[in-house]
């Protein structure tokens, strides 16, 4: 697989008043094109910051970002984004929802409907398109969500804890469904997370970062077998995997030592 993402020292420091908040410091890492990686610390680390920036929605104090070789220094076009909070409108259809990147892009929306009803089937949700979203589940909100991140065929998908808000059921039921997407799509995954096992579970590897400012303390390749389904979480390999991220993160000060027997 070719190098898609390269993130060189990036720092952000943020100042208001007489505050100054070092978010990131020295952060490096690297994605292959159509691998999916997740970056686990624990919270104000610099996890959604470090995404921000990758997709150019946000510079880096220091450091930079490159995609396909080139410095990231805008908002990128190749680029969709899931958010924890669907941020849906309301006023609008579950089809008109997903339609939104293509008129802020100023495509041709003709050419996009039959897509983005492929994608609304593709996720379950096929009979909901004139819905409005405030009728649905939050984790159907989730999924139209997904739908319009993916309908003009984005590169590179970067998620921010997008079912973070979710019970466990349905987060898992989720995942199954993104590893899914994910395999028909062949896109590259970037994937924020504060859940060791879903990292584990989703990813070829996971990058484990420190409390603030955030660092990248070991990129950690995730050696199981797919495709993958949620039994594979009681499995012994995925155990261990989830016990050595959490072990960095105690020793970086950023969660308590894991209790005999646990794997979360």
């Amino acid at each position: 697989m070719a190098l898609l993402i390269v993130v060189e020292d990036v720092g952000r420091i943020f100042r208001g008043g007489a505050k100054t908040v070092y978010a990131l410091e020295g952060a490096s890492f690297t994605v292959q094109e159509g691998s999916f990686v997740s970056l686990v610390g624990p919270s104000g680390c610099g996890k959604s910051t470090l995404l921000k920036i990758a997709s150019g929605l946000l510079p880096a104090t220091s450091g930079r970002v490159l995609v396909n070789g080139k410095s990231v220094d805008g908002p990128l076009e190749n680029v969709g984004m899931v958010f924890q909070s669907p941020v849906l409108l309301k006023w609008r259809s579950v089809l008109g929802n997903v339609l939104l990147p293509v008129e802020f892009a100023r495509l041709d929306r003709g050419e996009y409907v039959e897509k983005a009803k492929s994608l609304i089937r593709l996720v379950g949700l096929q009979g909901f398109e004139e819905m409005p979203p405030y009728e649905l589940s939050g984790g159907m909100q989730q999924r139209v969500s997904l739908c319009r991140a993916l309908v003009t065929d984005p590169q590179i998908l970067l998620m921010d804890e997008p079912f973070g808000a979710l019970d466990a059921m349905t987060r898992d039921e989720l995942d199954v469904e993104l590893l899914r997407i994910w395999g028909e799509k062949k896109m590259t995954v970037v994937f924020v997370t504060h859940n060791i096992q879903e990292a584990v579970f989703l990813s070829d590897s996971v990058v484990v970062m420190s409390p603030r400012p955030g660092r990248v303390i070991r990129e950690l390749a995730v050696d199981l077998p797919r495709p993958r389904a949620i039994e594979m979480m009681s499995s012994p390999e995925f155990g261990r995997y989830t016990l050595e991220i959490r072990s960095m993160l105690a020793s970086a000060g950023g969660t308590r030592p894991p209790a005999v027997g646990s794997t979360t």
